[in-house]
Formats: structure tokens, sequence, C-alpha cells
């Protein structure tokens, strides 16, 4: 019985750590080298679920999606080529994921996150650096790091469009 009680308990602040935390601002940006001038870009329809409520890191919750057709670039026809079959594909591959597998303190409100990171049919894993801090008002979040796009075959080997992506990721999670 005494199990059963922990357990509905542990479930019950689970689900309020993410009630808690509902008015959300999230911003995708990504830069890439293209024709030797870097080109800024965002995604506009982002969602991520976050529980950083337990002391416990091992109890931290991280996922997060983008749309992949809500691409940004500021250029309508190059944002119509990436969602084509020839960079992301985003009739067959709709959106791309994140999720978190496990966190680790390197000082004061930085982490190494591992993440599972999946792009049209591929998953990798990796370590993202993050700042994460808590307070009584909500959560802040961001975190910096860069991919190879081939990895998750976005596009093909070009002379003129790196290889490298960088992206930005920044999600502040207001408690209502």
């Amino acid at each position: 019985m005494k199990i059963i009680l922990i357990l509905i308990t542990s479930l019950v602040f689970t689900v309020t750590g993410f009630a808690l935390e509902t008015k959300a601002n999230i911003a995708v940006d990504f830069k890439i080298r293209n024709l030797r001038m870097n080109v800024d870009g965002h995604f506009e329809k982002t969602s991520i679920a976050t529980n950083f409520t337990s002391q416990d890191i091992s109890q931290w919750v991280l996922y997060g999606n983008v749309a992949v057709n809500s691409i940004d670039t500021d250029n309508k026809k190059r944002d119509t080529h990436l969602n084509s079959d020839d960079y992301f594909d985003s009739t067959t591959y709709p959106e791309t994921r994140i999720k978190a597998t496990n966190f680790k303190k390197t000082s004061k409100n930085k982490y190494d996150v591992t993440v599972n990171l999946t792009i049209k049919k591929t998953t990798k894993s990796s370590t993202v650096p993050m700042e994460i801090i808590n307070s009584k008002e909500g959560t802040n979040l961001k975190a910096y790091f860069e991919i190879n796009r081939l990895d998750f075959e976005v596009g093909d080997s070009s002379f003129v469009l790196s290889d490298t992506v960088k992206i930005n990721i920044s999600n502040t999670l207001k408690k209502e």
C-alpha cells in the first residue's frame, strides 16, 4: 500500500511540474554558410515539453518538436526548396525531434545533455551543452550546438553550402 501511495504521489508531482509551466516562449534558430555568406533562419512552429522541478536530475524530462515546413529564412523561394525532397522532404518527414536521455551537471546552471536528435529518418545521439535556470517565475533553457547536415541526409555535399549548421535553442517557460 505504501508503494502505491508513493507512486501516486510521484505521478501527481510529475504531472503538476508539467502543468505549472505552461506559458512558453520557444525559439529555434539556425545559421549556415552559403556562397560565403551566413544564412540565418528559424522555425515558426515548435513545441517543447520539460520538467526540471525535481532535485534529482535523473528525473528531468526534455522533448522538443519542430514543424519542418515552418522554416523561415526570409526568402520564400529558398524555404520552398528547403522543404523539397532535395533537403528536408517535409512531406515525408514533417517534423524533427529532440529527446534528452541524460543530464550531467558541469557547473552552476550548466549541463551536458545527451540527446537523440531525429531529422528525416536518421536519429543521432550527441551531447549538447545547456544552461538551465529554474526560478520561482519559471525555467529558462539555452542551448547552442552544431550538427553536420549530411549526417541526416539533408542535401548533398556542396562547395557552396557548408556541411555545418549552427543551432540555437532558447526556451522560457513561465509558471502561471
